[in-house]
């Protein structure tokens, strides 16, 4: 059996640590702030605390996707060690990197005829794409060969749920998942929005919940109804945050009374996703039955 490489981009937005010691090869994006170009490298060349701070501040950071001669470069020196490679990308329905990818691949055909790349569009963002490379890599530890890990990543990708939100509706704004009109009103009335992504993998509000105490409420009871195994759920949980640990923590807490079998992980969102959410956002990952539309 031919060994292959499993690889993903930098929005799996895992603790860095976490990531280190995973069997995963990453292609880094990167993002401009205040007109100075970072990479997006799990904090390490902006730690996320600054990040956010320098947002509240007034900056408007800029993103940019991987492009088709990034990816190719990338995935060439993958190639060389004559290895085959499972490639898992942010949702083509936040990001055109997907179609990217897509014309990576076809360059290289030419150039390693005998390789494969397969490309998982994951549907999903931030570390919702890091909970599938997680699954995937236990199931290649496991034995697994890559077209039949490949074919279980395109028949599960969409059981990866989120759930998010940020009290503060500027950003939620900013980023065009509602008017600022009604993020003014939102505001007087203390809504906080939930955003999921559907099965096409774009990000949606679906409710509307007024104070954080209910908001609280309400995505633990999503997550009950809906997480494979309910309350006896034995997967991992990741909750991130964009300088909301106090939160995210309280989240924790409470996640270990209600699924004591589950493996809970706190993480930042990183830039490329923060950027568009902003500081404030709380999200909560697992793996559920089924998303909304």
């Amino acid at each position: 059996m031919t060994d292959y490489i499993i690889s993903s981009e930098s929005i799996i937005d895992l603790p860095i640590d976490f990531v280190e010691k995973l069997d995963v090869n990453i292609i880094n994006s990167n993002y401009m702030i205040d007109d100075k170009i970072y990479l997006d490298d799990f904090g390490k060349s902006l730690d996320m605390e600054t990040f956010y701070e320098n947002m509240e501040n007034g900056a408007a950071p800029t993103t940019s996707a991987i492009n088709t001669g990034e990816y190719v470069e990338y995935f060439r020196e993958i190639l060389k060690t004559e290895k085959d490679i499972i490639h898992v990308c942010l949702s083509s329905g936040i990001s055109g990197q997907y179609n990217f990818l897509l014309q990576a691949i076809d360059i290289l055909k030419e150039e390693f005829p005998e390789r494969k790349i397969y490309p998982v569009d994951s549907r999903m963002a931030s570390s919702g794409v890091g909970l599938l490379v997680i699954k995937l890599l236990e199931l290649k530890e496991s034995g697994m060969d890559i077209e039949s890990l490949y074919n279980w990543a395109m028949q599960n990708r969409l059981k990866v749920i989120n759930c998010t939100s940020n009290e503060n509706l500027e950003y939620v704004a900013r980023g065009g998942r509602i008017s600022k009109t009604a993020a003014d009103i939102g505001t007087l009335l203390k809504i906080c929005p939930i955003i999921e992504v559907n099965n096409d993998g774009e990000m949606i509000v679906t409710t509307k919940i007024r104070t954080r105490k209910k908001l609280f409420k309400k995505m633990m009871e999503m997550m009950k109804e809906n997480a494979i195994d309910g309350t006896d759920y034995d997967d991992y949980i990741i909750i991130t945050h964009a300088k909301n640990l106090e939160f995210a923590q309280d989240f924790e807490e409470e996640i270990k009374k209600d699924f004591p079998k589950a493996k809970v992980m706190i993480a930042n969102n990183g830039p490329t996703i923060g950027s568009h959410i902003g500081p404030g956002t709380i999200t909560l990952f697992y793996w559920g039955n089924k998303r909304f539309g």
